[in-house]
């Protein structure tokens, strides 16, 4: 399959790779105490060490249970202003370039009883659609077209059947790349066809982080009394239970030795050799090889890889740094202590080399829910969580949303990374589809972290600044086990999806609403001086607390 193609700089440039410096486990093993102090914003470095995960002290009592809404709580100060000043940012704004696209989704109507008597077998119905929508297409000829003329295909002429997807849609090949412009107008031929339920592209997805200084080495967004999660009240009620399974789709995973003790076996879900990076396409192979591009593959013009990127980069170890922060094992003498201790991570790679496509990621999250999908073994251990630190171009596609509802019916719950433009998060998805818990990232102070969507799309913060985790040493092909920092939505999402485990591991017959309505209902404000700039709140109805969230799941 050819739908590889996602753009981290390129697409978007604030949403850069993960070039966080590493940390030497040998560094971080002499090194006691787990939390506090460090900060920043990540522009100034440090001299302070790399601090491992060591027990944690004794915790507090468990601050007293917020109230029980019966809807998520109104927007704090940060929405209340966020949603009149998103209107001006957008407004004075280029909406970020989604790179070329090969590949359309597009779902037939069901057939009425009369017509499914007449023996009109789908594949004979979608060869109809396929010459009947490229008859009435016409290839856009101006704007953006043009300026992807010289490199990229306008008007496919191979449109082939490539596979079916897990709500029945079809992924259609173009056979070439096409601007994202011509790709859209393309879904609207075919979305055009009485036959035709709906079509779009299959938009790139990437990863949602950015590079970080690695001296900063303490977590201390896990207890910090200003701008931390408070997660020591939290763990005086539970740990976690092995009952709960969280599902992580990303670039897979390395087999840290912090972090196997919690991994199940998980599943491949991309549909591309080339951006497996493993020479296979989907498999029970959930590992991660590495995503690292070079130069001369960006400008290899007959190759797979060409302009995935602005420019080369190493390998992300994306999917590795996320499970961490959720999952990390503890007291174990050694490393980080993830925020569910005791939970199992079911690990799901859908993005590999230039990132992945929503028809792989929508696929996995139905077979995370326990969902069966077409030419994959069932999961045997569906998760009641799903982390998503992943994003891209546009309005929430009908692929994603159909996912969506499909695993929160199943009582799945759903959190996705708010993005690193700093804008209103109406420009990406899924973090703007309807059903999710979308967040946003806040630094040391408190404040809402430079890069962090915000808006009335963000359902609540949590620190996205110098957030340590496990990783490898390798630059290209993995190496060793170590530990580093990064920045990003993508940190922030983790620590609110381990708290949604802590919570179910109290609670199991809790619903995504609920889950939603209690974590919103009791985060904490930041105080900020007077005159501050509204957009400075963190995004949402504040900073995760896991103390009260979790005191409220009973």
């Amino acid at each position: 399959m050819r739908t590889k193609r996602f753009n981290i700089a390129l697409a978007r440039s604030a949403h850069a790779r993960m070039l966080a410096g590493m940390l030497s486990a040998a560094a971080l093993l002499p090194l006691a105490g787990c939390g506090g102090g460090g900060g920043g914003d990540g522009s100034n470095p440090s001299s302070s060490n790399a601090a491992p995960a060591p027990a944690p002290a004794p915790a507090p009592t468990p601050s007293p249970p917020p109230s029980n809404p019966t809807s998520p709580p109104p927007s704090s100060g940060s929405n209340a202003c966020t949603t009149q000043q998103a209107a001006v940012q957008m407004a004075a704004q280029t909406a970020p370039t989604e790179p070329p696209i090969d590949h359309l989704i597009v779902k037939l109507k069901t057939l009425t009883a009369t017509r499914a008597m007449s023996a009109i077998d789908n594949g004979t119905r979608l060869d109809a659609v396929i010459q009947r929508s490229m008859t009435r297409w016409t290839a856009p000829v101006t704007g953006s077209a043009r300026a992807y003329a010289s490199a990229v295909g306008q008007t496919p002429v191979n449109v082939q059947v490539e596979r079916t997807i897990s709500n029945g849609a079809t992924v259609l090949s173009l056979g070439q790349r096409m601007a994202a412009t011509d790709a859209a107008a393309l879904a609207q031929a075919f979305a055009a066809d009485s036959d035709v339920d709906y079509a779009e592209p299959d938009h790139p997805m990437q990863i949602r982080d950015t590079p970080s200084d690695p001296l900063y080495s303490q977590q201390w967004y896990l207890s910090d009394p200003t701008a931390g999660v408070n997660l020591p009240p939290a763990w005086s009620v539970t740990k976690g239970s092995p009952t709960v399974v969280t599902a992580v789709l990303d670039t897979g995973y390395r087999p840290h030795a912090d972090l196997v003790g919690n991994l199940l076996s998980g599943y491949s879900f991309i549909s591309n050799v080339n951006t497996s990076n493993n020479g296979l396409t989907r498999s029970s192979d959930a590992t991660d090889p590495g995503d690292w591009v070079t130069q001369q593959e960006l400008d290899n013009a007959n190759g797979p890889y060409y302009h995935c990127a602005s420019q080369p980069s190493d390998s992300s170890w994306h999917g590795t740094r996320v499970m961490g922060v959720i999952g990390a094992t503890a007291n174990n003498g050694t490393g980080i202590a993830g925020v569910s201790w005791l939970g199992q991570i079911l690990p799901v790679r859908v993005l590999g080399k230039c990132g992945g496509t929503t028809s792989d990621i929508a696929d996995g999250m139905r077979w995370a829910a326990g969902i069966a999908v077409n030419g994959v073994p069932n999961n045997p251990r569906p998760a009641k969580v799903i982390n998503l630190s992943l994003g891209g171009v546009g309005a929430c596609s009908t692929t994603f949303q159909q996912a969506i509802d499909d695993v929160t019916a199943k009582g799945v719950t759903v959190v996705v990374a708010a993005g690193n433009d700093g804008l209103s998060t109406g420009l990406d998805q899924p973090a703007n589809c309807r059903g999710v818990i979308s967040v946003g990232a806040t630094d040391a102070t408190g404040r809402r972290a430079s890069f962090s969507n915000f808006g009335p799309d963000v359902s609540l913060s949590a620190p996205g600044v110098n957030i340590l985790s496990t990783s490898n040493t390798g630059t290209t092909t993995p190496g060793s086990d170590t530990y580093g920092l990064a920045n990003g939505t993508s940190l922030a999402t983790p620590q609110v999806t381990g708290v949604a485990a802590l919570m179910l591991s109290v609670n199991g017959n809790l619903t995504p609403a609920q889950i939603q309505q209690k974590l919103q209902g009791g985060t904490r404000t930041t105080k900020l001086a007077a005159g501050t700039s509204c957009t400075a709140m963190p995004a949402g109805s504040g900073i995760l607390d896991a103390g009260a969230a979790v005191a409220s799941a009973n």
